[in-house]
């Protein structure tokens, strides 16, 4: 079982948050691999420590997730997206990839936004065996192959178009200077028009929303890794100025970059 070498990204104050809990990450089986990103597992003991709320700016990919609370399919997230440690617990999760689970659906995706379902609503799994059998493995590797195997009759035949939006995805997502959808659909030579119906259907956000939700990403790195004023911060990133930076923080984050820091 080899583990994820994908970079962290979008998570608030990365370092210290480490601190609370132990974060590991496993690539899918080859036959899995169009289907699932990664598997996650979170454990913590924070037993005699305060709380602890884990704070992320998450990748608009759907989740399956199981803990003692329950298991539950995490549509796309547009904001900041918080989970409350305390005393002993772990989760594992299942992260899809882009676009996979749209015509599992029996709406629009956008109607999934911020939404959580049951697994039965999107998976032939039975759930209550789906927790037991995930949250009572020895270790990592029971667990995830358990998952695996009861995510095999769930595999979807990639199109063209998820492929495309995922090319679309991932171009925003490592180029900061992808600041505007006219500038995505020229490196990606297609239209705007095109993107937006493309992300409409298989993202839940729109193109716009995704770049401002991806700047955010880079603002965050760079406050944990530099030491940069807000204006060098804005000036990095290419907002127009640093109140556009501030505008961003506020709705994505609900927090000022200068409180953040």
């Amino acid at each position: 079982m080899k583990t994820s070498d994908k970079k962290i990204s979008g998570v608030l104050h990365q370092t210290r948050s480490a601190e609370n809990f132990q974060l590991r990450r496993y690539q899918p089986e080859p036959a899995l691999a169009p289907l699932v990103e990664q598997f996650w597992l979170v454990d913590w003991d924070l037993r005699g420590k305060p709380a602890h709320t884990q704070q992320n700016l998450p990748d608009p990919n759907m989740h399956l997730i199981i803990s003692k609370q329950g298991a539950k399919v995490l549509g796309p997230v547009s904001k900041k997206y918080s989970y409350s440690m305390q005393g002993q617990g772990k989760i594992i999760g299942v992260k899809f990839n882009l676009g996979v689970l749209a015509k599992k659906l029996h709406f629009p995706l956008d109607k999934a936004l911020d939404s959580e379902f049951e697994v039965a609503d999107i998976f032939e799994i039975d759930q209550q065996k789906l927790m037991k059998n995930t949250l009572n493995a020895k270790n990592d590797q029971a667990a995830v192959a358990y998952l695996s195997h009861e995510l095999q009759n769930n595999i979807i035949q990639l199109d063209p178009a998820i492929i495309k939006v995922q090319t679309l995805a991932e171009h925003i997502k490592n180029n900061n200077n992808i600041n505007r959808v006219e500038i995505l659909a020229e490196h990606c030579h297609t239209s705007v028009r095109n993107i937006q119906r493309l992300f409409k259907t298989y993202v839940g956000l729109s193109p716009k929303w995704l770049i401002r939700k991806y700047r955010l990403h880079h603002a965050l790195e760079r406050l944990e890794n530099q030491q940069l004023s807000l204006a060098e911060l804005a000036a990095s990133l290419d907002y127009a100025d640093q109140s556009h930076l501030t505008r961003d923080f506020s709705e994505f984050l609900n927090i000022t970059p200068r409180q953040y820091k």
